[in-house]
C-alpha cells in the first residue's frame, strides 16, 4: 500500500513537474526579450521543473537500487545506509530549490490576484499558498534531521571507513544521475513548448483591428 501511494505521488509530481516545463518553454524565448520580473518567473518556473523530475527520478532510482545491490551479494545493512543517505541527499537538494523558488511564485501569486481579483487568480493563489506553507513546515520539522544525518554517515564514525566511502560515494552518484535526469527532461519539454508557441505572434492575433 505505501509503494503504491508513493507510486501515485510521483506521478503526479511528474505530471506537475511536465505540466510546468511546458509552461515556461512557451514563453522562454519571448521572456529573454522581455526581461525583469517576467524573465525572473520563467526561469524559477524552469528550476522547479527541474527539482520536481530530479524528486522523481531520484525515488524511482531508490526503488530499484535495492534489487541490484542485492544481486551484488551486499549486506541489508550497507543497503539500509545506502538508501537513508540517498534518499535524504535527494530530499535537502529539492528543499533547497523549491522552498526560495516556490516562495517567488507563491507572493507573485499574491500579487496577481490582488490586482485582477479573479477566480482563477484566487484560486492559484490560494493553491500556492497551501502547497508553500506544507512545504515550508514539512522542511523545517524534516531538513535537520536530514542533515544532521548526512554529516554524520559524511564525518561521523571511524568504523568501517572504507565501506562508508563507498556508501556515500554511490549515494551521491544517485544524486547526480536524477538531476541529470531532470535537467534533460525539463530542458527537453521546455525546448519543445518554445519552438512550439510564438507568445508575440497569439498577441498579435488577438488584438482587436479597427476598420
Amino acid at each position: 500500500m505505501a509503494i503504491l501511494l508513493l507510486v501515485l505521488a510521483l506521478a503526479l509530481n511528474f505530471m506537475i513537474s511536465w505540466a510546468n516545463a511546458n509552461y515556461v518553454g512557451r514563453y522562454w524565448s519571448e521572456s529573454k526579450e522581455v526581461g525583469g520580473s517576467f524573465r525572473a518567473y520563467i526561469v524559477v518556473g524552469y528550476i522547479m521543473a527541474i527539482a520536481g523530475f530530479t524528486m522523481v527520478y531520484g525515488y524511482i532510482l531508490l526503488l530499484v537500487s535495492p534489487v541490484f545491490l542485492q544481486m551484488a551479494k551486499v549486506d541489508q545493512d550497507t543497503i539500509l545506509m545506502f538508501e537513508q543517505l540517498s534518499s535524504d541527499l535527494i530530499y535537502i537538494f529539492c528543499v533547497a530549490t523549491m522552498i526560495p523558488t516556490g516562495f517567488y511564485i507563491w507572493i507573485r501569486s499574491l500579487k496577481n490576484f490582488w490586482e485582477q481579483k479573479t477566480l482563477s487568480s484566487g484560486l492559484t493563489a490560494g493553491w500556492n499558498s497551501f502547497a508553500q506553507i506544507h512545504n515550508t513546515v514539512s522542511a523545517a520539522r524534516n531538513a535537520p534531521s536530514a542533515l544532521g544525518r548526512i554529516a554524520k554517515s559524511l564525518f561521523g564514525g571511524k568504523g568501517k571507513k572504507k565501506d562508508n566511502t563507498i556508501i556515500v560515494l554511490c549515494a551521491i552518484f544517485v544524486l547526480i544521475l536524477a538531476i541529470f535526469g531532470g535537467y534533460f527532461t525539463a530542458s527537453a519539454i521546455m525546448k519543445k513548448a518554445d519552438r512550439e508557441y510564438d507568445m508575440f505572434a497569439d498577441l498579435q492575433k488577438r488584438k482587436p483591428e479597427y476598420f
